[in-house]
């Protein structure tokens, strides 16, 4: 009997401390077990937000490539497309000839006058001439000719003179290869100062309306408008066509003819008058 008493007291001492493990671990509801228990299932939970499924849907083509290229690498795209698409364009009317169709005398076979010789005669009086006129004669008398690297592959066709609304345009008209026409224009217009009481004529190149607002434009290559300051390159050929008619040059100089640019309602209209501004 002794011994199974001693058997129950150390089977109820076994069941207390099981019952004491087991009420702690299932039934004890203290602070510290639902903070535990609480941290362990959150922090759980949030590793397995961070973690990417093998098999987890890919995001659309935009969605990747937003995430591929910021905004600013998109907009440093744009602004380069731009600009090379600008350069092309630039480039393709910059090789685009003028229409000389238009230009009255350049390409008919009109019988040219001798302008120096009507200048000449006038004797210092106010005269006119077409721009029909003038570009027949320039056409019978002036040959121009291409120097410079380019000399080989290219040869001057002519000079041509459109009259504007209170300017002219010089067109040189040159061809490149068998049959590529490319011209290149300077505007050209004449303006009157007073130096130590003389008056003098001044030539300027620009004409036309400004380009963007306040730059002077100053002629084109092609189809291009270009401003003043950029066509100061051709002065030197200028002055060499310039130089190939002195006598006209003189007999202004002399009787003091300003230029002056008329524009009519069609080419055959337009005209320059010779008034001397020592008069004016």
């Amino acid at each position: 009997m002794a011994g199974t008493g001693n058997r129950k007291r150390g089977n109820k001492k076994t069941e207390t401390v099981h019952r004491s493990l087991w009420g702690g671990l299932f039934h004890k509801s203290t602070d510290e077990g639902e903070d535990f228990m609480r941290r362990s299932f959150f922090s759980r939970a949030g590793e397995e937000e961070y973690e990417i499924p093998e098999n987890a849907p890919q995001g659309n083509i935009l969605q990747e490539l937003w995430h591929k290229f910021n905004f600013w690498s998109i907009l440093a795209t744009l602004l380069f497309l731009s600009f090379t698409l600008f350069l092309v364009l630039t480039m393709v009317y910059m090789w685009t000839p003028q229409n000389m169709q238009d230009i009255a005398g350049y390409k008919d076979k009109g019988v040219p006058r001798d302008l120096t010789a009507l200048l000449r005669n006038a004797g210092g009086a106010p005269i006119s001439f077409t721009e029909a006129e003038i570009n027949r004669y320039l056409r019978d008398t002036c040959r121009i000719r291409q120097t410079g690297l380019f000399s080989i592959i290219t040869h001057g066709q002519g000079v041509a003179l459109r009259i504007h609304d209170g300017y002219a345009e010089i067109i040189i008209d040159r061809i490149i290869g068998t049959n590529i026409h490319q011209t290149t224009s300077v505007h050209l217009s004449f303006t009157q100062e007073v130096t130590m009481g003389k008056p003098e004529l001044r030539i300027d190149f620009k004409g036309g309306s400004p380009l963007l607002g306040k730059l002077p434009r100053g002629g084109s290559i092609g189809c291009v408008s270009v401003p003043q300051r950029y066509v100061q390159m051709l002065r030197p050929a200028l002055e060499t066509l310039l130089s190939c008619y002195p006598e006209i040059s003189g007999i202004m100089a002399e009787h003091g003819y300003k230029p002056i640019f008329v524009k009519g309602a069609t080419s055959e209209f337009n005209r320059v008058d010779f008034i001397p501004y020592y008069a004016s």
